[in-house]
This record gives structure tokens, C-alpha cells and sequence, in this order.
């Protein structure tokens, strides 16, 4: 009835640059397992009917299989292993498994790859000198139109595969008691595989001095960065090649005005060749503020003169007994290569993402609220299919509230994306080649009720809609509902019964790319030994 496909040879080649990483960590942890390593060997396991098992295509315009790809039966059988390390000289998380998923009936779709996710520090020399690592390689579609949206298990076209690697050494120093300083260097890049994306490469040295407290009030910072990255190879039909600079140097001037708020002004200069007329320089001058009234509030604001015009960053969270809502607003200039990096591990709603699950869920493991975290991250913030750099100007919100025995948690999430430099060398498939802007607008609201000890109702309700305008226009609304029992069997086995349903419509550009809608049923049973 099932038939495994074989692993194509080349795809384990690409492997090897996580399968490092992995391995180093599983070293470093396994010579210290008698303090806190916890090392878990996992077997995942689902069997899913779908009544449109063909709309699983290749994202970005002219790559998404749509329509009625009929229903079809899909067992998955992954096994995997989780490591998670929080003390001594080595820190993190890695989450790795092979997935395996048969097709009834549409053979042809079998596939087998490596799904790995993972974070991590290394002190090399106490309290001096630290390498940072992140490793993300997973199938999923980053275009803001087309195909399955972002999170969807059953999106495992090879053609979506993006692996993303972070190496960073940086070394930090002190002087006297107020006086810190780093120097860095990182180098970050991507391979897109078979993937609409060309690969993708960025290095960054970066050099900052700061002592807040030259005298009882006044402090300063001095800060300088330099970056270069690139695109090159790929299978896309991309034609852009060579590198693309950008260097800022700034001076903050710290006034603390009172125990709970430290006001900073802002000078400096940039210059980057992004833009379509070559290279581009500007003054900075900028302002902004760090307010800490209590342990559960923090506020934090930047406004500056940038090269592409106003440049701002504003984070609020305020927790209280029952209620966590938090904010942010921000516009700078990023490229898809930063967002998908670490797989959301380097977002700043992270941290407390994943501390807001734990606290919430007594027990879980530390890797599965680090993958439910990473994947409220990537549905709130969005994604976009590009290899050009773009100004994004961003606004996220939600509030979280615990009732008796359940969460119920609501949050919006909105992009605006503008294009900087030409798209006549970008693949036909990349979001940015007929857009000159992108907006994405979002809102989730999610309820999970603990029925026993052992077993929850989670439901949950999504609805987007993304805008393309410029030499063409195009509007695609995604909506998702999806409803599911989970329980735990016993102590290391846990199962679930999820129906869901999802529709996608599309007006304007290639509407019909966009067109498709879909019910499935899955039942789970997931294992750790």
C-alpha cells in the first residue's frame, strides 16, 4: 500500500554541513550528561486523510501545484532526537528527525528528508571568548501567495528545501567596573537546494564599547558594523550574482533620568548599495528610550534618520497575573536570509514565547516548547520568497490570558515589505519580481482547555491576506481552521486526533496559482525513549 521513495544521493551531500553542527553538539553534551544534557530519541508517527493531497507544490508564482489534487491516506514515520543543554560551558537547543511520509495512492509523492532545528553557545574561554552556532533546514513555503502557508506539515515539496547556517566567534572584554565591550564576526549563509531562492551568503564584523555610567548620569556607546553579503548558484532562475555592502558606525549618549528610565540620543553614519542607483550614504541622528517601571513591564523605543528614510523600533510587554501582552513596531531595512535564519530562534518574541508555553504547560519537554514557540514566531511574523533586500516596516500585537483551565491567546501581525535595487535578475518565482511592495496582514486566535490532567482541546482560527502591487497587482486570503484532542497515553507517549480545514483564494496576478482549499483528518502518536 506504502511505498518509501529512496533518498536521492545528492540531497545527502547537502546534509552534511547540519549533520556537523548536530554532531558537535551531541559531543559536547554527551560528555557532560551527568548535569543537565537531556538527550531524547523520539519516533513521531501520523496517518492523515486529505481530501487535496496534490496542492503540496513548490511556492512563488509558476511553482504551486493548485486545484483538486484528490484525497489520499499519508503515514509519516519519523524518528528523530532532541538535545537540550542549559548549563556549564555549552547551551542549547537542537531538535533533528528524518521525516518519512508515503502516499497511498500518488506514489510519485513519497519523500525522505532531514527536518533540524537548532540554536547554540559554546563558552570557549570563561567569560571571554563564546562561538554562537544556528542550524535550520526544513521544506516550506516562504511565498506570501501561493501553495500551503507557513507551518503546514504536509508542505514537503523538495523544491521548498532551505538550509540556513550561523557561525559566529565573538569576544567579549570588560574595563573597570561600568566598561563592556565585543568585537564579533558572523558568517551566515544558505543553500536553497532545488528552491526558487539562489543561495545566499552574508558576512558581518561588528565592534561595540559602551559604559552607561561615565558619571552618576551620562553614558556612551560607540557601536560599528560592516557587512557583505551575496547570491550566487542555486537552481532558480535567479541572475543575480556578486555582493552587496553595508556599513554603519554610530555614538549613543546615555542620560539615566531615574532608576526606571534611561532617555539615549543617537549620531552616526551609513552607507549601502542596495538600492537600484548604486551607493548610498546619510547622516544618522536618531533618539529613543528604555523604560523598566516594574519586573513585569518593559518598554523600549528607537526613532532614527536613516539612508531609507525614518527608521524606528518600538518593543512593549507588560505581564500580569493572567495577562501577557506585548507589542512591537518597528521599520529597518532585512533580507530573507535573516528572517528564516535560526528558524526563529533569533527573534526577539522568542524568549518569551517559549518562557510564556512552559510556564503555562507543567512538564513539557524544553524541545517541544522551543518547536511551539519557533512556530508561533514564524506564523506571526510572515515570510516572503525573495533574494532581494527590502525595507520592511512591521507591526506585531497580542495578548495572551489564562482562564481555569484553559489559554486563550489573540494576536495580529502586519508587514510592509518595499523592494530596494531592480528585479529584472530575480527568478520568475520570487515574490519581488513583480511587486514593488508587499503587505501581509494576519490575526490568529488560538483556545486550548485542559479537559483531564492528561488531555486538552486546542482549536484555533487563522486569517491572511497578502497585497502585491506594482508592475503587477495580486491579492491572495488564506484561512485556517483546525481543531484536536491531544493526550497523554503514559509517560513518554503522547497522541492527538486534529481535523483541519483551509482555504486559499486569489485575485489579480496568476490568480489561479492561488486558488485551492483543503480538508484533512490526522491522528499522531508521538514517542520518546
Amino acid at each position: 500500500m506504502f511505498a518509501p521513495k529512496r533518498l536521492e544521493d545528492r540531497r545527502g551531500r547537502d546534509l552534511l554541513p547540519a549533520l556537523s553542527l548536530a554532531s558537535l553538539l551531541a559531543l559536547v553534551a554527551g560528555g557532560a550528561l551527568a548535569q543537565t544534557s537531556i538527550v531524547t530519541p523520539r519516533l513521531d508517527t501520523s496517518l492523515t486523510w486529505t481530501d487535496n493531497a496534490g496542492s503540496s507544490g513548490s511556492g512563488g508564482f509558476g511553482g504551486g501545484a493548485v486545484g483538486d489534487g484528490g484525497s489520499d491516506w499519508i503515514l509519516e514515520v519519523s524518528p528523530g532526537v532532541s538535545v537540550y543543554r542549559d548549563s556549564g560551558r555549552l547551551s542549547g537547543n537542537l531538535s533533528a528527525n528524518f521525516r518519512n511520509l508515503m502516499y497511498a495512492s500518488n506514489t510519485d509523492n513519497n519523500t525522505t528528508y532531514l527536518s533540524l532545528n537548532g540554536s547554540g553557545q559554546f563558552e570557549a574561554v570563561e567569560d571571554m571568548l563564546f562561538i554562537d552556532a544556528d542550524a535550520w533546514i526544513s521544506r516550506n513555503n516562504q511565498s506570501a501567495f501561493s501553495t500551503r502557508p507557513t507551518g503546514d506539515s504536509l508542505d514537503v515539496d523538495a523544491s521548498n528545501q532551505m538550509r540556513v547556517f550561523t557561525l559566529s566567534p565573538r569576544f567579549q572584554f570588560r574595563i573597570g567596573d561600568n566598561t563592556e565591550g565585543a568585537l564579533r564576526y558572523e558568517r551566515r549563509w544558505s543553500n536553497a537546494g532545488s528552491s526558487q531562492l539562489a543561495d545566499q551568503d552574508k558576512d558581518q564584523w561588528s565592534a561595540d564599547i559602551t559604559n552607561t555610567r561615565i558619571t552618576g548620569i551620562f553614558g556612551l556607546g560607540l557601536a560599528y558594523n560592516r557587512q557583505s553579503g551575496g547570491t550566487s548558484g542555486g537552481s532558480s532562475g535567479s541572475s543575480r550574482q556578486g555582493s552587496q555592502d553595508q556599513e554603519i558606525a554610530r555614538a549613543t549618549l546615555y542620560a539615566k533620568v531615574t532608576p526606571e528610565l534611561r532617555l539615549r540620543g543617537i549620531v552616526g553614519h551609513e552607507k549601502n548599495d542596495y538600492g537600484a542607483s548604486g551607493t548610498e550614504s546619510n547622516t544618522i541622528t536618531g533618539a529613543g528610550f528604555d523604560w523598566n517601571p516594574s519586573e513585569r513591564t518593559a518598554v523600549a523605543a528607537t526613532v532614527e534618520k536613516r539612508v531609507f528614510g525614518n527608521g524606528y523600533d518600538l518593543s512593549v510587554q507588560h505581564r500580569i497575573a493572567r495577562t501577557t501582552v506585548f507589542g512591537s513596531f518597528s521599520r529597518d531595512i532585512e533580507s530573507s536570509l535573516d528572517l528564516i535564519a535560526g528558524g526563529g530562534f533569533n527573534d526577539p518574541f522568542y524568549q518569551s514565547i517559549y518562557e510564556g508555553i512552559v510556564r503555562d504547560n507543567p512538564g513539557i519537554s524544553p524541545t517541544l516548547a522551543s518547536d511551539l514557540a519557533l512556530l508561533f514566531v514564524r506564523q506571526l511574523r510572515g515570510d516572503v520568497l525573495t533574494n532581494a533586500y527590502f525595507v520592511s516596516r512591521s507591526m506585531s500585537a497580542g495578548i495572551n490570558h489564562e482562564l481555569r483551565r484553559g489559554i486563550v491567546s489573540l494576536t495580529f501581525n502586519r508587514s510592509d515589505r518595499s523592494r530596494l535595487g531592480n528585479a529584472t535578475d530575480l527568478s520568475a518565482e520570487d515574490d519581488f519580481r513583480n511587486f514593488d511592495d508587499i503587505a501581509t496582514d494576519s490575526v490568529t486566535l488560538s483556545y486550548s482547555h485542559r479537559l483531564t490532567p492528561r488531555a486538552s482541546l486546542n482549536a484555533s482560527v487563522m486569517r491572511s491576506t497578502s497585497d502585491g502591487r506594482g508592475a503587477e497587482s495580486s491579492d491572495t486570503e488564506r484561512s485556517a481552521f483546525q481543531v484536536g484532542l491531544s493526550s497523554s497515553l503514559g509517560p513518554k507517549t503522547t497522541g492527538a486526533l486534529i481535523y483541519r480545514h483551509q482555504r486559499t483564494d486569489g485575485n489579480g496576478y496568476k490568480a489561479d496559482e492561488s486558488e485551492r482549499k483543503e480538508n484533512s483528518v490526522s491522528a499522531t502518536l508521538g514517542m520518546s525513549f
